[in-house]
């Protein structure tokens, strides 16, 4: 399932200094559920061979080019192909060649083709002693219970978290120096979740639910903006701050204190481009980037889709490859009054959009996942959409 550390275990083995011994490149990929294989497969091509990438035709195209090329070389390459959903994804992105090797993580073993060379690996939960130390690691700042908190209850919240380290990390770092009675009645919420037994089941969102409830109603709607954006992917944090300054109305400040407080959640990962510590400025923002595990986005999108599509404050369409969602068609010549509207997708015609009528909406983030696209014909019904005092466009 989502959360279980696939992702850790794989950077981790890529860090290992024998396995860097082993292999002369390592390319980490995030493939994801909506996938640009031909971009991939451009990058593939780029980290491996260090050169400008040809001007392939299509995905077919670029897989025959890259395998042949491989086959030309015989430099020991590991290459890990990072949260793969579908087996038809995950065919266009293999190849044989001398020295080569491919690490896939997935919530679905059954997509990995098998073969004599095949080794699957079954990730297990974290047993009793490794769970605990990570929530207490979270919870605490240490990895034991401290000897004036009550260790009982320490130990009945974690045990709902089922060994799952996404749910210990994000249930823990929610509960950090928060008093007895957050403690009781997080366990009490946690309680009431579901078996964790399927990729996304209602409870292991109702366990990760926990610690939204610890926001505030601002913060709530902070975390939901987070929805906004592709899941795994780097993102410059302006975009996100200016959402929540020109939109959300917040002090600039405040708006940048509130990603230092998500983060220290685990409810996003911030990192600094330049690799110093973070301060509060005007000139950092540029310099930090944000990223969400695809778990999380999820939590947002479900939380925020309680509500009729027509009537939701923040308007999201995960990843399509060349057309909006189907879900969407009921919006076709209609009023609709969303805050924010969010599209992912890939090269768009002009005759792929519709119109839509979109009066009430401040801000608009498209994510094209093509070099070539059609702006969405709707622009010029978003009378209220809101300009940054910068001017600036942020490529994500």
């Amino acid at each position: 399932m989502g959360g279980g550390g696939k992702t850790s275990l794989a950077l981790t083995l890529c860090d290992d200094p024998n396995i860097k011994g082993c292999f002369r490149n390592i390319v980490f990929i995030t493939v994801s559920q909506s996938p640009n294989l031909k971009g991939i497969l451009e990058t593939i091509w780029e980290k491996i061979f260090r050169r400008n990438v040809p001007e392939f035709q299509n995905v077919e195209d670029a897989h025959i080019q890259l395998q042949q090329r491989l086959l030309k070389q015989s430099k020991p390459t590991l290459v890990v192909l990072d949260d793969v959903w579908s087996r038809a994804n995950l065919e266009k992105l293999l190849f044989e060649a001398r020295g080569y090797k491919t690490l896939v993580t997935t919530r679905d073993g059954s997509i990995i083709p098998r073969n004599p060379y095949t080794r699957l690996y079954q990730l297990p939960l974290l047993n009793k002693e490794d769970a605990l130390s990570l929530f207490c690691l979270s919870a605490f700042g240490q990895t034991s219970i401290p000897s004036t908190t009550d260790a009982n209850l320490v130990i009945e919240v974690q045990e709902e978290c089922k060994g799952l380290p996404l749910a210990l990390t994000v249930v823990g770092s929610s509960l950090y120096g928060e008093p007895h009675v957050a403690w009781e009645n997080a366990k009490k919420i946690l309680a009431l979740g579901e078996s964790l037994s399927s990729y996304h089941s209602e409870g292991v969102f109702r366990c990760l639910e926990t610690s939204i409830d610890c926001l505030d109603d601002v913060g709530r709607e902070c975390f939901l903006d987070l929805g906004l954006f592709p899941e795994e992917k780097k993102i410059c944090a302006d975009a996100l701050l200016d959402i929540w300054v020109y939109v959300r109305k917040m002090e600039w400040q405040d708006a940048y204190i509130m990603l230092l407080g998500l983060a220290r959640r685990n409810l996003l990962n911030l990192s600094n481009n330049q690799g110093t510590q973070a301060t509060i400025s005007y000139r950092c923002a540029p310099e930090l980037s944000f990223s969400q595990h695809d778990v999380m986005r999820d939590l947002a999108l479900y939380l925020g889709c309680q509500d009729s599509i027509v009537h939701r404050k923040r308007l999201l369409m995960p990843g399509k490859e060349h057309c909006l969602s189907e879900e969407w068609e009921l919006l076709r010549d209609r009023q609709v009054n969303a805050q924010i509207v969010s599209i992912h997708t890939g090269s768009m015609a002009e005759n792929d959009w519709y119109e839509m009528n979109l009066p009430e909406t401040e801000a608009l983030v498209l994510h094209f996942s093509a070099s070539e696209y059609f702006l969405p014909p709707f622009l010029k019904t978003m009378k209220k959409l809101t300009i940054p005092k910068q001017g600036k466009v942020i490529k994500t």
